[in-house]
């Protein structure tokens, strides 16, 4: 009898299905192999491209990985750390004193025998996605820094530990003082200095923090160590005058998989006070934005 599209369709989602059912339930551990393609293809009287389909679903979902000429394993699941939204003072998180590297170890130190630079800041013109953020037409002059975390000491996942992405984007109209070299000094060597000249120019000023998530694009995947079809946690705060039209714009991009994200409120014994950098770290938060 001849086996129906439908059909042949529908046999690679029940063995995802009763994969997924497995691993989720603990039948497979975290590490452990999943059975071979052969076994498969025995239990299910199917063909190798309907269970390589299935074990790609599997992949896709981030519940496996595949080690070729070994076989498909359970994917460990990483530890998962928390980025804290605060309605406190908001850091400059994309100010190269403010990088953690630069707070552990110092200036010297922290740049030492680097491939990428911890922190960029350029003057650059706006494509389409940043000329919406700033209100702005493309092409217009902005300002971006960036800048780059990598907390070495979250769980390591195939091999690569859990990095941070931070961007600021900044209409260059808002410092017009940017190129003046020790102005620029300024900016780059005091932590607080662009948030408190951005603010006394063109304050008082409101926040507006949204957050979503989608599909990493392959250059968020390699900066952010992420594998295939993963997704980026995007969490975007805006600056902006009272009236709505913004100032500077942080966008902190992050592996959804490795980070969750909680409110100040909600997390501190004490609403109206800060955590202190032991309590971040017992807490497991990675970076208030």
């Amino acid at each position: 009898m001849e086996t129906s599209t439908d059909d042949k369709d529908a046999r690679w989602r029940v063995i995802a299905t009763d994969l997924r059912a497995a691993i989720l339930d603990g039948r497979y551990p975290p590490g452990g192999a999943l059975p071979s393609e052969p076994e498969l293809v025995r239990k299910y009287d199917v063909s190798r491209p309907t269970v390589r389909k299935a074990i790609d679903t599997l992949v896709s979902e981030g519940l496996a990985y595949v080690m070729r000429g070994r076989g498909s394993f359970v994917r460990p699941m990483p530890e998962r750390r928390a980025i804290l939204i605060t309605d406190r003072d908001r850091p400059d998180l994309a100010a190269p004193g403010n990088h953690p590297d630069i707070q552990a170890f110092g200036w010297d130190l922290a740049q030492r025998d680097r491939e990428t630079p911890l922190f960029t800041g350029e003057k650059t013109t706006a494509n389409r996605d940043i000329a919406i953020m700033l209100s702005v037409r493309p092409g217009h002059s902005v300002i971006h820094r960036r800048s780059m975390w990598n907390r070495g000491h979250t769980a390591v996942i195939c091999g690569a530990s859990a990095r941070l992405e931070i961007n600021s984007y900044t209409n260059a109209d808002m410092l017009p003082d940017w190129d003046d070299p020790k102005r620029h000094a300024q900016y780059r060597k005091r932590p607080g200095f662009f948030y408190q000249s951005l603010v006394r120019e063109h304050g008082p000023v409101r926040w507006l923090t949204l957050t979503s998530a989608r599909i990493a694009y392959e250059d968020e995947r390699v900066a952010l160590g992420m594998d295939y079809a993963e997704a980026v946690l995007i969490i975007r705060r805006t600056m902006a005058h009272p009236n709505g039209h913004p100032i500077e714009v942080t966008e902190v991009k992050a592996p959804a998989n490795r980070y969750e994200i909680g409110y100040h409120r909600e997390l501190a014994d004490d609403p109206e006070g800060d955590f202190t950098p032991q309590e971040l770290s017992d807490n497991g938060i990675d970076l208030v934005i």
